[in-house]
């Protein structure tokens, strides 16, 4: 997924390919520091709310997250490879300390050695 503030524009990519796009989304609004990031739950009200009806199933791997818009040439290429780019605000090896839930985490990561996990 991609999001630029200056006009709305968003993408979702799947492995590599994108799916969905459009403009208008939250233009002009800025993210705060201090929230948090959930993955493979929506929530219904900020940090709460959840329900196991309305979570993710199915395996998320090399999760990053960048303060800029990636081209889609790199989301394509970072797709095909475990180590091809690391995210500048979270990196994939960020989100093992805050698993919550009915998670199974595999440990190493197929894609990191385990030194790399902290």
């Amino acid at each position: 997924m991609s999001w630029r503030n200056s006009d709305g524009a968003w993408q979702f990519y799947k492995d590599g390919t994108l799916h969905r796009h459009s403009t208008g989304l939250a233009r002009g609004h800025r993210i705060r520091a201090g929230g948090s990031l959930v993955l493979g739950q929506e929530q219904d009200s900020i940090g709460g709310g959840f329900s196991s009806s309305q979570s993710f199933q199915g395996s998320l791997t090399n999760v990053n997250v960048w303060y800029y818009v990636l081209s889609a040439s790199s989301i394509n290429v970072m797709s095909k490879s475990c180590l091809s780019g690391t995210g500048n605000v979270y990196k994939w090896s960020d989100f093992i300390y805050g698993v919550k839930g009915k998670t199974a985490v595999v440990i190493p990561s197929p894609c990191y050695p385990l030194s790399s996990w902290g």
